[in-house]
């Protein structure tokens, strides 16, 4: 149900459209021009037919402007959780957002990654909580495709994406299979992978598993780590039944439980918490590296801060995570109309060490329930619904910062919320032309018990030129929710609370237009999107004043306009060139976001070729990323940075190149082999230029992010499929 918004009306367009009028505007201009003809018979809830192609360039066949990875492409990549999978890819990338514990979210348009959706069949069941850390714990295995939508508001059901939506499609099994993938490589990788199918009468079950891990990498040699180690082990089960009453039935139950640790190397998390004095790393190593080992220079005046004591923990970040989540949707016809009902949950548990910042244990349930019926009126096709959401989020914590008026004390649930959203949303279908023009429009209203009625229109058009060539013209408009989750700001456990009377729901605009072209052997889509951020939320501290961190709305917008262009290449049967290149223009005031937003690039380009015949599968993949405005992003102009030997960082980072190759071989048609190296040519920031810098005062912090933070790596395995 993902809803793509891409045009390039002018922004104040859409500020000037009364709620709901736009649809009504709209389809009364072309209603006289609708066919009188029965309508086509639609996918359920979907505004168009089945996936077309999946290579770079082809789209889905839906109105909305939708990227798909099938499980064939995302066996190519050799990817093994969807960070992974994201990279290469134009107007797609995942970011890195500390350096130490590894926290990273996919990223749309180059938006912040917390305005991502992340869907599991359709139903939004994951938050910043979850986001924060869960990306690299969602596995592959079992999955039919991912579907991703770039653009405010994109899905009907999910109207928080204010950047787009990425759908994790389960696999429907048709046949009893089973699959072992079972892999090795360097730094301590270790892969084992299970997905197994039973087909009966009446329905299908499923099986998956991984287990997984990698150790924690210094490239530089200071003893803290850039890439954080970890201990992955997932689980999964499938239920697929074909009549429940009437109601064709999927559901999947998940559990996840990961342990990882950044700062310092290894894996004795105990033995880490316990050492809490002394000086166990070399300051002195990496690019512009302090001139002694324990201490760096103030840049304020050229000294030694105090020589650092506090031991390994005093750098580390442990966090060991539990989910359970459980989706379900159900679908049936009664005459005429088509019934969908949905529904999903999820309990999240974090217990985090945060070194010198806290001790964090936080625990938050979600809950999501839906009903919608779809059904023609006259030549138009109408989808009506409700939803409602639930999101709360209760912790305890202890400041370990010696400078915090709450050091040592116990607190409960100071960054504690409750969200409840109930909903309505409407959709009409309509074409007109001959046809050649397809259109909906949206119009949802959601009641939140903290912010308050929000109401967002969406317009979607699609223009038919001919067979192989179609336009995408949407408008949209997105909500968010703003939480507490102390990820947005470690320093925020150091408070007592968080007072968020003064916060306004995050809102987009969005506008985009996209020009596909398909056709053997060639597939192109270009895209311009235009997307504005209002009240974007931020954390201040007042902890001078009221004691508290303030959750408030920027004081302007935040506005990005991207152009990216797509294209695959089929040049001879076995043999496919794939190249991309995406360009960037942003318009913020630093002043007004404090430092909260990480450095994203001017522009990128992607380049792939793909050998696929016979028993071989080959195909190496490369992205160009140009410089990142690291003074503008960082807010050097308030919050100057500075290396650890006292001089400025850098105002701009250089451009980089990283390539990734694999190669699989298919020895029968049970068993299969493979080999990958990633990031062939070992470039990584670390060596550049340091992810710590230092404040004005010589504060010390791990956030100066630009660049790969893991350098070269290899991967051998073998698939075994029954």
């Amino acid at each position: 149900m993902s809803y793509h918004f891409h045009s390039r009306i002018p922004s104040s367009s859409l500020r000037q459209l009364p709620s709901g009028l736009a649809v009504a505007l709209l389809f009364a201009a072309f209603a006289a021009q609708a066919q009188e003809a029965p309508v086509v018979i639609l996918e359920p809830f979907t505004v168009a037919g089945h996936p077309s192609a999946t290579v770079p360039g082809a789209l889905k066949d839906d109105i909305i402007k939708t990227e798909l990875i099938d499980t064939k492409q995302i066996a190519k990549t050799g990817a093994t959780n969807l960070p992974e999978l994201m990279v290469h890819c134009p107007g797609i990338d995942v970011q890195v957002e500390c350096s130490v514990c590894n926290a990273r979210n996919v990223t749309l348009n180059n938006l912040p990654g917390r305005f991502t959706t992340l869907l599991l069949d359709g139903v939004p069941i994951f938050s910043s909580v979850s986001n924060a850390y869960g990306l690299d714990m969602i596995a592959l295995n079992g999955l039919d495709r991912v579907d991703i939508s770039r653009g405010a508001g994109t899905s009907l059901i999910a109207p928080d994406s204010l950047a787009g939506t990425v759908d994790l499609v389960t696999r429907k099994p048709t046949h009893d299979s089973a699959e072992v993938d079972v892999g090795a490589g360097g730094e301590g990788y270790g892969r084992g992978a299970l997905f197994a199918a039973k087909v009966f009468p009446g329905g299908a079950v499923t099986v998956t598993g991984t287990v997984q891990q990698h150790d924690s990498v210094d490239a530089t040699g200071t003893g803290l780590s850039q890439y954080t180690g970890y201990d992955r082990k997932l689980g999964g089960l499938g239920l697929f039944l074909h009549d429940v009453g009437g109601f064709e039935l999927k559901a999947r139950y998940d559990h996840i439980d990961e342990k990882r640790m950044g700062g310092p190397l290894g894996d004795n998390y105990d033995a880490v918490r316990a050492d809490t004095t002394g000086n166990p790393f070399d300051f002195r190593q990496g690019p512009h590296g302090s001139p002694v080992a324990d201490s760096w220079v103030n840049p304020a005046d050229g000294t030694l801060v105090d020589a650092y004591a506090d031991g390994l923990f005093g750098m580390a970040q442990i966090i060991f995570t539990k989910r359970d989540q459980l989706v379900a949707t159900a679908e049936r016809q009664v005459g005429d109309v088509r019934l969908r009902l949905a529904s999903g949950y999820a309990e999240h548990k974090q217990d985090s060490w945060y070194g010198g910042d806290a001790d964090y244990f936080g625990q938050q349930q979600q809950y999501y329930l839906e009903t919608s019926a779809q059904l023609t009126l006259g030549s138009a096709l109408l989808t009506a619904g409700a939803n409602y959401r639930f999101e709360d989020l209760h912790s305890t914590s202890v400041s370990e910062d010696p400078s915090s008026p709450n050091y040592g004390i116990l607190r409960t649930d100071a960054d504690t919320y409750t969200y409840r959203t109930p909903a309505l949303f409407v959709q009409l279908y309509q074409t007109a032309f001959a046809r050649k023009l397809e259109a909906n429009a949206s119009l949802r209203y959601d009641h939140n018990n903290a912010y308050g009625n929000i109401t967002t229109p969406r317009l979607n058009l699609l223009w038919h030129h001919c067979d192989r060539l179609s336009s995408r013209l949407a408008l949209g408009q997105g909500f968010r929710l703003p939480t507490s989750f102390f990820e947005l700001e470690h320093a925020i456990l150091g408070a007592a609370a968080v007072d968020r009377s003064q916060a306004k729901a995050e809102k987009s605009d969005n506008l985009s237009y996209a020009l596909n072209y398909e056709a053997d052997p060639l597939a192109v889509t270009a895209s311009f999107n235009h997307t504005r951020i209002h009240h974007l939320a931020l954390f201040a501290d007042d902890t001078a004043h009221s004691g508290n961190y303030l959750l408030l709305p920027a004081a302007s917008s935040y506005t990005i306009d991207n152009a990216d262009v797509v294209g695959t290449w089929k040049i001879t049967p076995a043999y496919a060139f794939t190249a991309g290149y995406e360009r960037y223009w942003y318009r913020f005031n630093s002043r007004d976001f404090q430092g909260s937003l990480f450095a994203r690039p001017d522009w990128r380009a992607n380049f792939a070729l793909d050998h696929d015949a016979g028993r071989w599968d080959l195909i190496v993949r490369a992205t160009l990323t140009g410089p990142q405005n690291l003074s503008k992003f960082y807010d050097y102009a308030n919050t100057p940075r500075y290396n650890l030997d006292g001089t400025p960082k850098s105002d701009r980072s250089p451009s980089f190149w990283v390539v990734d190759c694999r190669a699989s071989y298919q020895w029968t048609k049970a068993f299969s082999t493979y080999a990958g190296i990633n990031n062939v040519f070992d470039y990584r920031q670390a060596t550049k230029d340091s992810f710590l810098w230092l404040d004005g005062e010589g504060g010390l912090d791990v956030t100066h992010i630009w660049g790969p933070n893991l350098g070269r790596t290899f991967v051998v395995g073998g698939k075994l499929m029954f």
